[in-house]
């Protein structure tokens, strides 16, 4: 579904991808994990079309969409949860959202909002709350399900658990695993390995804009020095 070949992404005189290669296959949950200031964000960005890469290709489904706008990437199913959640804080849960749907020109917009509830109840619950309102993991899901309602086919999570409880970690995983379940792709960034490789069929390894390693999540988990680095062991 997606391909990455020798991406190089700057900003300015300044490299910070040094020519990946990373594959995600239809269907797969795929982590990209890193420490800060590895390229993580950069890589997502890049991909979505918010940054531009400086050399390489970008391929979605067989296209090459290195030089479209974020826009054009959009319509074509890839949706971006960035890291922060970024969610319109003076507009209602429920308004927040449409705005998801915002290019959609179908007719299924208030049943995919209903879907969105039966999946996340809590939203259903506060959807005439000002989203500026909610807690740090309301207002995670709450990006998720925004996320949701363009109907990706490709799903960006950047630090979906960054500065959470970890109760409400748990839930955000299992909400990710389920999404799978979904026939939903998802590219996850995160700096949770543990939590991230365990819901996972594959992942990379970024360090400082190279991919150090990568292989299944089984194969990562019993890789010493992701054990040394990022899983506490």
């Amino acid at each position: 579904m997606l391909l990455l070949e020798n991406l190089h992404v700057s900003y300015g005189p300044i490299e910070v991808i040094h020519g990946i290669n990373i594959e995600v296959k239809k269907g797969e949950i795929v982590s990209l994990l890193g420490s800060n200031g590895a390229g993580k964000t950069t890589t997502l960005k890049a991909i979505s079309g918010v940054v531009k890469p400086t050399s390489g290709k970008i391929i979605f489904n067989g296209e090459d969409i290195s030089r479209k706008e974020p826009s054009y990437i959009v319509s074509k199913g890839i949706i971006h949860v960035p890291e922060g959640r970024h969610i319109f804080p003076g507009l209602t849960v429920r308004e927040n959202l449409l705005l998801g749907a915002y290019m959609r020109v179908d007719k299924e917009i208030r049943k995919d909002i209903e879907k969105i509830f039966k999946y996340f109840p809590i939203l259903e619950e506060r959807k005439n709350q000002l989203a500026g309102t909610l807690s740090g993991g309301e207002q995670q899901i709450l990006a998720i399900g925004r996320g949701l309602m363009a109907k990706p086919k490709l799903l960006l999570l950047d630090e979906p658990s960054l500065g959470l409880a970890p109760k409400i970690v748990s839930e955000i995983f299992s909400i990710i695993e389920n999404l799978k379940k979904e026939g939903i792709t998802v590219l996850l960034v995160e700096q949770n390995a543990r939590k991230a490789l365990k819901i996972s069929d594959r992942g990379y390894v970024l360090v400082t804009g190279n991919i150090l390693l990568q292989g299944t999540s089984k194969e990562l988990q019993n890789d010493e020095n992701v054990k040394k680095l990022y899983l506490g062991r």
